[in-house]
């Protein structure tokens, strides 16, 4: 795992110098991040949720190709009905939990856009990440609380929106599956985020 996340970094490093090379453009976004939990991540936390925020930076190397990197913080929450429940260490707690889990994705992308940005009102894309990302899981009963957490590879294929509000500046509306790799420590995570965003252009 320690080298994959290495590999990431490396990559990500180069990339990001290629763009800063290569780009006439630059952006940064601030992003609204809300979530969908899906597969073994929804049995765990099944609530919709609104907390989570991130934020982008990259560059156009072409009209309509771009590259760039971004780091979130999504929040899952939700209350499970009293039940017993057993833990992968064997322990057997009676109660009705809370499950949260934590989550910092970091993002290396690049996006073909189906319109120049820079001279069109609206300009749809797609795109695909990878990268890394820090799960924390928490279960808490009352005073006490039982977590796990760890570093995780993931692919994350967006589709989304520019809209110009004028030559500086925008608004961004995009999808994004989320799907990060289970590893010894910690269980898979995926989700589906929509996610709205104040874009500013330099």
């Amino acid at each position: 795992m320690k080298y994959i996340l290495r590999t990431i970094c490396v990559m990500g490093i180069c990339c990001l110098f290629t763009a800063q090379v290569m780009a006439q453009r630059y952006y940064t976004n601030f992003s609204w991040n809300t979530s969908l939990p899906m597969g073994t991540t929804k049995d765990f936390t099944d609530k919709f949720s609104v907390r989570g925020v991130s934020f982008e930076w990259g560059g156009f190397i072409k009209p309509q190709v771009s590259a760039g990197v971004s780091v979130g913080w999504n929040v899952f929450y939700e209350q499970k009905g009293r039940s017993t429940y057993t833990f992968d260490n064997g322990l057997a707690v009676t109660g009705s939990p809370y499950n949260y889990i934590n989550a910092i994705p970091i993002i290396f992308k690049g996006h073909y856009h189906f319109k120049d940005p820079a001279t069109n009102k609206t300009a749809p894309y797609f795109g695909v990440g990878v990268g890394t990302t820090w799960q924390k899981r928490n279960t808490d009963f009352g005073l006490n609380s039982y977590y796990s957490d760890g570093w995780m590879f993931g692919l994350f294929p967006e589709v989304g929106l520019n809209y110009q509000i004028n030559p500086y500046s925008g608004i961004n509306f995009n999808v994004r599956y989320n799907y990060n790799f289970e590893t010894g420590d910690v269980s898979e995570l995926s989700f589906f985020g929509f996610n709205i965003g104040y874009v500013y252009k330099y």
